[in-house]
């Protein structure tokens, strides 16, 4: 291949690369969480309460019991207080 071409692809390669991975559903669409392994306190943080492992669109975390979710702070990219007021309701 030629030089030029070889750059060309492999830019054109990186940018669909780019792209597929900014489409898709918010993490709190498609997170399946245990809501019972949560309970959010009166000032909207969240704090584990059971062992859990959480599937958020491929990322695997586990939380130690006794992890505080602070609301609005994000945890490796995922705002998790959103994510659970969203799927356990804003209890």
């Amino acid at each position: 291949m030629h030089p030029s071409r070889n750059r060309l692809y492999r830019l054109a390669v990186i940018a669909a690369v780019f792209l597929l991975l900014g489409v898709g559903p918010s993490l709190a669409q498609s997170a399946s969480v245990p809501c019972s392994a949560f309970a959010r306190n009166n000032v909207g943080a969240w704090r584990v309460m059971a062992p859990v492992m959480l599937d958020l669109n491929g990322r695997l975390l586990a939380p130690t019991v006794g992890t505080v979710f602070a609301a609005g702070s994000t945890q490796y990219g995922i705002e998790m207080s959103d994510v659970l007021d969203q799927q356990c309701g804003n209890r």
